[in-house]
């Protein structure tokens, strides 16, 4: 077994093979880039236990064949690479730990010249730390909290005990809040700021989400505000008229107010937050 292991050519196919990690982490990032990843509730455990149980294989593989080009090659590559699913995911750290533990010791274990080694680490510290400093000033931009009003909101949070909860969901259950020709969908967002605050109306498409076994591509960056309330606590009464008209008043208003929906192009930066 030993004397398999050792052979070069079986060193070099490992090696190659050590690429369809980098693979699985590029398309990991540009799916969470184009969508959200929300893993099933339940499912955390699992998805974390798959993903960190390759993570270590594959790192082990790494070690393995540290002196085969393949690898030197995949140890530069994927510091860059965990770099953007870093930037696009940040906060979500089962996602960005693993590969980045892979990714950094892959670089400082495999047999390059010390030299290089030195000149891309510098590249790279620098590039982790300019890009987390530049996403906290984008991110910043905005102080204000915004919280979507759906099933998902926790029972324990101030919005929630804010609203009449099940009046809210009334409203925006999918059988109200789905357009008729089910392309759109229209939530409601509670948004927190320096002053009173206020309520949005906001559509999204729908059925473009894609649910794999563990977790759902959730798609983002395509909202339009249909109309933003002033104040918190009151819940608007809302419908569809057709496939693209909606109607909305508060319990006070006398007539709706209605307004002609089309979706703007896909904000592929909504990670900077500046909405």
């Amino acid at each position: 077994m030993n004397g398999i292991l050792d052979n070069l050519w079986v060193k070099r196919l490992i090696s190659l093979f050590n690429f369809l990690y980098v693979a699985v982490l590029v398309l990991l990032s540009y799916s969470t880039f184009v969508y959200d990843l929300e893993i099933h509730e339940g499912g955390e455990g699992i998805f974390f236990a798959v993903y960190l149980i390759a993570s270590a294989i594959f790192l082990s593989l790494m070690i393995f064949t540290r002196r085969i080009l393949a690898t030197k090659i995949i140890s530069f590559l994927l510091l860059p690479i965990v770099f953007t699913l870093l930037i696009f995911n940040m906060g979500n750290w089962i996602l960005i730990i693993p590969p980045f533990l892979v990714a950094l010791v892959a670089f400082f274990v495999c047999d390059t010249n010390e030299t290089v080694k030195v000149i891309f680490g510098t590249i790279y510290l620098l590039m982790y730390v300019l890009g987390i400093v530049v996403l906290f000033i984008f991110s910043n931009f905005n102080t204000a909290i915004e919280t979507k009003l759906d099933e998902n909101l926790s029972p324990d949070s101030d919005v929630y005990r804010l609203y009449d909860m099940q009046a809210v969901l009334e409203q925006v259950n999918e059988d109200n809040s789905v357009s008729p020709d089910g392309t759109l969908r229209f939530y409601l967002y509670d948004v927190q700021d320096n002053n009173k605050g206020e309520l949005k109306l906001i559509v999204e498409p729908y059925g473009q989400d894609k649910v794999m076994k563990f977790f759902t591509l959730k798609q983002k960056g395509i909202r339009r505000i249909v109309y933003r309330f002033e104040g918190r606590g009151e819940i608007p009464e809302i419908h569809w008229v057709d496939d693209t008209t909606i109607q909305y008043k508060l319990p006070d208003d006398e007539e709706f107010s209605e307004s002609y929906v089309t979706l703007p192009e896909k904000d592929y930066f909504e990670f900077l937050g500046l909405d």
